[in-house]
């Protein structure tokens, strides 16, 4: 299955990069300049035209696409129902579960380039050669070519349906666990010390601030308070 999907990943990027190489004769193939806020302005097109659903792919990120990653993370948040989203990453964004919700984010174990497609009718399609290059080997374009874009959304339907959801914050945990880290967050909501908090959990001060930095990272929260807060709103704490 793994097999099959690559070939046809490199069949579609393939067929992209010749499209690019003819696009000045094919008004379905739109080349897009490398720059960071051209690339995300194009995303934003794709997205905004989408009626039904919207894919998007994150694999994992050099520092060339660090940028254009972390914009479109912020632009599938804004995709909300009636349209669908399916987010596909290589690592859960911080904050996934607070910025997207449950069901809308699932780990791909395939490798695949960056991608924004809406409704199986546009994408934009992002990659990076590995011999650098102009444009420090990046390239992006906007395609609507129907046969190009019907791959493209039969291949992320079948990643889709082989890939892992990511978890929540304490979804498989063991139970210890979880409620250690549930206590750790009323602590945190309620404006406790680490010293004092490490005492009432009997742990070290060390351990702790593990829990703490985790929690933070998990929930895409920018202070110990807000975690605390976002906890409750996801109903992981009950309200007081």
């Amino acid at each position: 299955m793994e097999r099959t999907l690559e070939a046809v990943r490199d069949l579609i990027e393939s067929t992209v990069g010749e499209h690019r190489d003819r696009q000045a004769r094919h008004a379905l193939v739109a080349g897009v300049a490398m720059a960071d806020a051209a690339v995300l302005a194009a995303a934003e097109q794709v997205v905004e035209g989408a009626r039904r659903g919207v894919y998007v792919v994150l694999p994992a990120a050099g520092a060339r696409l660090a940028a254009v990653h972390a914009g479109l993370a912020e632009l599938a948040a804004r995709v909300e129902e009636p349209r669908e989203l399916r987010l596909l990453c290589a690592r859960p964004p911080a904050g996934w579960a607070r910025r997207y919700g449950a069901g809308r984010v699932r780990i791909a174990a395939v490798p695949l380039p960056t991608l924004v497609v809406a409704d199986g009718r546009t994408a934009l399609v992002c990659a990076v050669s590995t011999d650098g290059g102009r444009d420090g080997g990046r390239a992006a374009s906007v395609v609507e070519d129907p046969s190009v874009v019907g791959a493209l959304h039969a291949m992320l339907r079948s990643v889709w349906g082989g890939a892992t959801p990511a978890a929540g914050p304490l979804d498989g945990a063991d139970p210890a666990r979880a409620e250690m880290v549930r206590r750790v967050l009323e602590r945190l909501r309620d404006g406790v010390t680490d010293e004092a908090a490490a005492r009432e959990l009997a742990v070290s001060v060390r351990t702790y601030r593990r829990y703490v930095t985790g929690i933070l990272d998990l929930l895409g929260a920018g202070s110990r308070f807000q975690a605390g807060v976002l906890a409750s709103e996801l109903g992981i704490l009950p309200d007081r």
